[in-house]
């Protein structure tokens, strides 16, 4: 995966919310490595368990997670595993992507976890970009990131699965989001971004102006927020 992939990592540029790379030996014995830069900090998964955010901070992260993402798709290239375990909050503050061993330009066996996973990454779909599939995953990032809660709830990876695979943008949690005036603006984010069809979906930039839209309009809302 690191040597079909080599060019694509090395061409992910230095950004604030990218953990930096140090060096890439793709001929190294007996395997590749990769080194990237220690970020330390929290992750964004430990801030969700431990309750130590409020909805202004999950905005200001969440358009952090985004800028890093923008960096990339900019360069085609896609993080292809973005969960809360790969944000790391450096000084407890500003949001940091890491953990490029799944980035690249193309979607391959292994990308994503169950919870975070776009319909195309399970093969139910195909796609020409990798780039969707991490818009994708940023909603059910930013649902959980907003309510302490996964998007979808199963008793199995494979039931989880089955859940992204078969809706279409509007899965109940989305749904009761978009039916309530005051949590619409994050819905529609929602809805925009979990597009079943990769080519339907919204980009990085224009998921971040929608986030924008929410900071403004919901910038009382109480941390987390009720579904």
């Amino acid at each position: 995966m690191f040597l079909s992939e080599a060019s694509a990592l090395m061409s992910i540029p230095h950004h604030p919310n990218l953990a930096r790379f140090v060096t890439f030996d793709a001929g190294a014995k007996p395997k590749p490595i990769l080194v990237m830069e220690l970020v330390e900090g929290p992750t964004l998964e430990r801030v969700i368990e431990s309750r130590a955010i409020d909805f202004t901070k999950a905005t200001r992260l969440l358009d952090d997670v985004l800028s890093g993402l923008e960096a990339m798709h900019g360069v085609g290239v896609g993080h292809l595993d973005l969960k809360p375990t790969n944000v790391i909050l450096r000084k407890a503050e500003e949001g940091v992507l890491v953990d490029f061993g799944r980035a690249g330009r193309r979607i391959r066996p292994g990308c994503a976890t169950g919870p975070y996973g776009a319909p195309e990454v399970w093969g139910a779909l195909t796609a020409d970009s990798p780039t969707p599939a991490d818009v994708y995953a940023f909603g059910c990032l930013a649902y959980e990131t907003f309510t302490g809660k996964v998007l979808f709830e199963a008793d199995s990876e494979l039931a989880q699965i089955a859940l992204h695979v078969a809706h279409d943008g509007n899965p109940p949690p989305v749904k009761a989001l978009l039916n309530k005036p005051e949590t619409a603006p994050l819905g529609e984010l929602l809805h925009a971004a979990l597009r079943r069809d990769p080519a339907k979906r919204a980009t990085a930039a224009q998921i971040r102006e929608r986030l924008k839209v929410v900071a403004t309009r919901m910038a009382a809302t109480k941390w987390p927020l009720s579904t």
